[in-house]
């Protein structure tokens, strides 16, 4: 498949108008929530037609579809927060590893407008685990960006990342932060803690996860949402914060979990692996993963988008209104079929947290593997695929 260069930054440009201006596969190091059960011995009845749902129909026309870049097979490049920093500069960190096979760490690179045409820049290392025996993130995964105003120490950074991490057991995930002044440089984490910690009564089960930093005042102030998984509990919770001083955080106590009704994508009706943003028509919009129904692998098979009204982080009566569920029918075909694992989706956001909802198309980025072979947990790559409003 031809690569996409970076189609969905045009629209991004659009965004930095408004008023003020990212699984899983089921590779158990990712840790997603999950309460599904199964036997694993359930096979279909003779003559019944074992195709998953998902993948019966005519394979749709694939528009605006196609690799964000590339990275060579034995490196991981998944779960990626993306934004434009301005109209000719934008950022991609994710996850990967450094080496073949190696470690998993937190990547980033620039996406720089010349002659018309958006160039991918080279992969910098921007965050490593931390490799001592006490430490609570021996492994990280999943990180969220924002611009602002964030104080540590006396110095002010302009940008700031939650991310999920553990002891390397995959279980008992905790939300940690990191600043920069530099996204292609060094980040450094806030605290030797992290900010969100799984409460010791939970420690074998997920934990929290998946965060998500949406900022409602441009300076330090901004939603936290996660993913939290208990023994037979799993979901996404928001709370606010004030980051302005991160020597001194104000977070809220309580949190508000976020209802599933009018969501279509999960077998089980809960909402994981979230990705959020703010419309210019004041709506939060989410994007999160779908799960498989029984005869289907045990990973994310689709995603959905959908929306609502911002007080649903209020209140539990709120519902989500579905734009759209995607699944391999809608996205790749050709030399890339069989990569049928969608997971993690993003939104390509401007620095903020905000999308532009005003144009016919919404800019998703989501994470894929190639099933069919041996190591198929290091061919994933960040994909792109236009959904219609």
């Amino acid at each position: 498949m031809k690569q996409v260069k970076l189609l969905f930054l045009l629209s991004l440009i659009s965004v930095l108008g408004l008023s003020g201006c990212k699984n899983k596969d089921n590779n158990p190091s990712d840790g997603e929530p999950n309460n599904q059960q199964s036997n694993g011995d359930e096979t279909p009845g003779d003559g019944e037609d074992s195709t998953p749902e998902y993948e019966k129909g005519e394979k749709k026309e694939v528009k605006g579809t196609g690799l964000v870049f590339s990275e060579s097979v034995g490196f991981n490049t998944k779960d990626a927060t993306i934004f434009a920093e301005d109209n000719n500069n934008a950022y991609v960190i994710y996850a990967s590893n450094e080496t073949a096979k190696g470690k998993q760490v937190f990547a980033a690179r620039k996406a720089t407008l010349e002659n018309g045409e958006w160039k991918v820049g080279e992969k910098h290392i921007v965050l490593r685990p931390k490799e001592g025996e006490d430490d609570w993130d021996k492994a990280i995964y999943q990180p969220s960006v924002i611009k602002g105003k964030f104080n540590k120490g006396g110095t002010e950074y302009h940008y700031l990342m939650a991310y999920q991490g553990n002891d390397g057991t995959t279980y008992n995930n905790h939300i940690g932060l990191a600043v920069t002044n530099d996204v292609l440089g060094e980040w450094t984490r806030v605290g030797e803690d992290p900010l969100i910690e799984n409460p010791e009564l939970f420690e074998s089960s997920f934990g929290f996860g998946s965060p998500e930093l949406l900022s409602y005042d441009q300076q330090g102030k901004a939603y936290l949402f996660y993913s939290f998984g208990e023994t037979t509990l799993s979901g996404t919770r928001v709370k606010t914060a004030d980051f302005s001083d991160l020597d001194h955080i104000s977070l809220e106590a309580g949190y508000a979990e976020l209802p599933v009704e009018g969501l279509l994508g999960r077998d089980d009706n809960i909402t994981s692996n979230g990705s959020f943003a703010l419309g210019n028509d004041g709506k939060l919009y989410y994007a999160g993963d779908g799960m498989p129904d029984s005869n289907a692998p045990g990973c994310a098979t689709s995603f959905e988008i959908a929306k609502a009204n911002l007080t649903i982080t209020q209140s539990a009566s709120e519902e989500w209104t579905s734009i759209a569920r995607v699944n391999s029918l809608d996205t790749m075909d050709g030399d890339m079929l069989g990569w049928d694992e969608l997971y993690s989706p993003t939104f390509l956001r401007d620095g903020y947290g905000r999308i532009d909802v005003s144009g016919p198309k919404l800019q998703i980025c989501y994470s894929t593997y190639n099933v069919g072979v041996m190591d198929s947990a290091y061919t994933a790559q960040l994909c792109l695929h236009e959904v219609t409003l």
